[in-house]
């Protein structure tokens, strides 16, 4: 409406400028002279609002005045905008001010770098775990003003899937767990968020040390104890009643020592003593390995299993590691599904990934259960776990395989329809093998 109605007043005005012409013409001005009059003054009119116009966009200041035609409606909509613009740049400053606030008040470091890696904010905490002084780190690389091999390396990398534990560079009792996530908008940012796991970091190396000590002392006993047990049931007659419970006994002593085996190897895993080797796997020859000795713990049971995917494509990794936590997602399978159940093994890439998966068309797991399926001794079903003969541990283990291998695992799982377990590799696992192959043969 605003736009028709200066549209008429424009042509009003051209108009009453020609009305103007006549009437110099009608008067005996020379008819040119009277045009280049009247455009003259028209021109310097229009000139003098652009001038007003230019002013009020630079200078953020109301002219005032008035305006008629299409410059009334030009005016109209600059102070729109303007008021919009002030109006969105007060909320975001509002804004601002609140984040500040909640992240100054946070028990947690924030830092966001730019793509450079330069400081562009970071809060009183991140200044006290990575010993800043305030005020100085804004526009300096983070890397420059932190003296610290391992974090420089772990920024440099770009590759942020795992989360960085390291000593606080400003206080060395304290350890901090460092994630790194990419602005998904605008110019590439990151956000760095530092914890404090200083607690927890020496509540699970306690765990760790206690569980190791422990393995290693009762796994002496043990094996002189199975041994005996050996020696006294070999030396029973066979219609004897003791050869029962030595029987039993046996078998209690052997899962016993499966189970220190399988914590020794786990906490060797999480604290970083388990040599990991680094070697071309040939990984669909190991899963045939694998299935064909599950297909023997599944003759009783007449569970199928069926094994797919690509003959060459390897991974570089730890042949022992991965045969173990492959083998446990297979053999879980096998146990914790009913008989006659289908076990399907499928090796290729996802997308630009490499992806072993293992589904079943069992019962399924209830989703409450999936969140909690990798921790140790976490069962669904305990008594069932038991008479299967497993530890608690194989989920466990294969995590932290997984995590070494800089891979990950998902987890579905339909109630009656059964469940999928993926291991996700990243390119560079695969492509480093090629990479080695070719230049084997160069």
């Amino acid at each position: 409406m605003l736009r028709r109605q200066a549209l008429k007043e424009e042509l009003l005005w051209l108009a009453l400028f020609a009305v103007a012409v006549l009437g110099a013409v009608a008067g005996g001005l020379d008819a040119v002279m009277a045009l280049a009059m009247g455009l003259a003054v028209y021109a310097a009119w229009h000139l003098a609002q652009a001038w007003r116009l230019l002013a009020f966009i630079l200078r953020d200041r109301d002219p005032g005045g008035w305006a008629w035609g299409l410059w009334r409606d030009v005016f109209h909509q600059v102070r729109w905008i303007k008021r919009r613009e002030r109006s969105r740049k007060r909320r975001q400053k509002r804004f601002f001010s609140r984040f500040r606030k909640v992240a100054s008040s946070m028990p947690d470091g924030v830092v966001i770098l730019g793509n450079r890696g330069e400081v562009s904010w970071l809060n009183r905490q991140a200044e006290v775990y990575f010993g800043l002084v305030s005020g100085e780190a804004v526009g300096r690389r983070l890397v420059d003003q932190v003296d610290h091999p391992v974090l420089r390396e772990y920024l440099e990398s770009g590759n942020f899937r795992q989360l960085l534990e390291i000593e606080a560079p400003g206080d060395r009792s304290l350890v901090l767990s460092i994630s790194v996530t990419r602005f998904k908008k605008g110019p590439q940012r990151f956000l760095l968020v530092v914890r404090d796991i200083t607690r927890l970091y020496h509540l699970n190396r306690s765990q760790r040390d206690f569980t190791l000590n422990v393995s290693h002392e009762l796994r002496t006993p043990l094996t002189v104890l199975h041994g005996y047990l050996e020696t006294l049931f070999d030396s029973t007659d066979e219609q004897a009643a003791q050869r029962v419970p030595l029987l039993r006994m046996m078998d209690q002593t052997r899962r016993m020592q499966t189970v220190i085996q399988d914590l020794s190897m786990l906490s060797q895993l999480e604290d970083g003593s388990q040599t990991v080797q680094r070697e071309p796997v040939a990984v669909l020859e190991m899963l045939q390995d694998i299935v064909d000795e599950g297909r023997e713990l599944a003759r009783e049971t007449h569970h199928v299993l069926e094994l797919g995917g690509e003959p060459g494509l390897m991974l570089l990794g730890d042949e022992s590691l991965l045969r173990c936590a492959f083998s446990n997602l297979i053999f879980n399978a096998i146990r914790h599904t009913p008989g006659r159940t289908e076990v399907r093994i499928t090796w290729g890439r996802d997308g630009d990934r490499a992806a072993l998966e293992v589904r079943d068309n069992g019962a399924g797991i209830p989703a409450r259960h999936l969140p909690r399926l990798t921790e140790r001794f976490y069962r669904v079903d305990a008594g069932r776990s038991r008479d299967a003969g497993g530890t608690g541990l194989g989920l466990a283990i294969v995590r932290q395989v997984l995590t070494v291998h800089d891979a990950t695992l998902s987890i579905r799982s339909d109630e009656g329809r059964g469940c999928s377990f993926t291991c996700h590799f990243p390119a560079e696992r695969y492509r480093a093998v090629d990479e080695l192959l070719n230049g084997a043969e160069a």
